[in-house]
């Protein structure tokens, strides 16, 4: 897996290949102080997943 300029990029897992990419859609904040704890990536399979900056957070919001 790498990142370039902000997107990630991944080999499919069963080697056909196939490149996936996930591309930043929302900032994950941390619902207290609001300070960034990862960001909200779509991957061009349609699938949604959170990129944590540390440990992952349980009270967050989406911006």
């Amino acid at each position: 897996m790498g990142i370039d300029c902000g997107n990630i990029v991944s080999a499919d897992d069963d080697m056909t290949g196939y490149l996936r990419e996930a591309h930043p859609i929302q900032r994950v904040l941390d619902q207290s102080s609001r300070e960034v704890v990862g960001w909200l990536y779509r991957w061009n399979t349609g699938q949604v997943a959170v990129m944590w900056k540390g440990e992952r957070c349980e009270n967050v919001v989406y911006e």
